[in-house]
């Protein structure tokens, strides 16, 4: 079986959904984000601080290229398509399913977190990066999963669907 590959803006349920999903599949989970964090040894926020948005894109792209080689469920951070490199990595892998939400929904996740650097800026840049990654994640996906007023378990039941393995 390939990789599923979830993509979405923060505070969709990427990694929520994941960890579930895996369950149903008997694939394993991989969270890009912790995954870099175990690699580089500090938290996302402070890669961000010390290095810069770029060198964690950076990360980014190597980390997919390596998990995309691997038959497991890949939850990616939400700016995983803001790089052309990666939508085309993402394009060439097979199932990439994009967990949409409205905004506002996303916005009441995501206020205050600390752990989530980009969410630190106000709130009216936080929706203008949201909109700019709409098409991005459009160009990437293969299947949209729309989250808005659904629970996690209608969530991944909607996926295997998708899928064929309800």
């Amino acid at each position: 079986m390939e990789s599923i590959v979830l993509i979405g803006f923060m505070g969709v349920g990427k990694t929520t959904i994941g960890h579930i999903l895996s369950e149903k599949v008997g694939l394993h989970v991989v969270d890009m984000d912790e995954y870099i964090v175990e690699q580089e040894g500090m938290p996302v926020r402070e890669i961000f601080e010390r290095f810069g948005e770029g060198h964690f894109r950076d990360l980014e792209t190597g980390v997919l290229s390596k998990l995309l080689k691997e038959a497991c469920i890949i939850t990616t951070g939400g700016g995983i398509v803001e790089r052309k490199e990666n939508r085309k990595l993402l394009g060439e892998s097979g199932c990439v399913i994009h967990l949409s939400a409205p905004f506002e929904s996303l916005w009441e996740r995501l206020e205050g977190d600390p752990d989530r650097p980009l969410a630190q800026n106000p709130r009216d840049e936080v929706e203008s990066l949201f909109s700019r990654r709409i098409p991005l994640y459009e160009e990437a996906r293969t299947h949209e999963v729309d989250t808005g007023g659904k629970d996690e378990e209608a969530v991944t039941r909607e996926i295997l669907s998708l899928l064929g393995r309800n």
